[in-house]
């Protein structure tokens, strides 16, 4: 496992969209931590689609699918008004886990499952 490390908010749309074509199509799963509730996963080894950060809407998005690529299933998880992200990796790799902060205290946690997740 890598050290974690915050990535300047002026960097956030250029990482993702840099690291969403390294990642597309790998297997990933979505925990959404909420302090106030047990941990939920919203997605477990769906087909990434996309990292997105939009500052004029100030939203974080990661999109994922699951089924054939004619009629896939398209989950879409917004983080409104993010106030962190961080990635377990240096700067020039892909990461395996990306944590997403909102400003009402609930955590994004994606996880990159890597090659072969999608069985069992």
């Amino acid at each position: 496992m890598h050290p974690t490390r915050e990535l300047a908010p002026e960097t956030w749309a250029e990482y993702l969209n840099g690291i969403t074509e390294e990642l597309r199509n790998q297997p990933v799963s979505i925990e959404i931590v909420d302090p106030d509730t047990p941990p939920v996963f919203e997605a477990k080894r769906l087909a990434l689609q996309m990292l997105t950060y939009d500052r004029r809407d100030d939203v974080f998005e990661v999109a994922a699918a699951q089924g054939g690529p004619r009629l896939p299933s398209v989950l879409r998880h917004l983080v409104d008004h993010p106030t962190r992200i961080e990635v377990d990796s240096p700067a020039t790799l892909a990461p395996t886990r990306i944590v997403v902060d909102a400003r009402d205290g609930v955590r994004t946690v994606i996880k990159i499952l890597g090659e072969g997740a999608f069985a069992g």
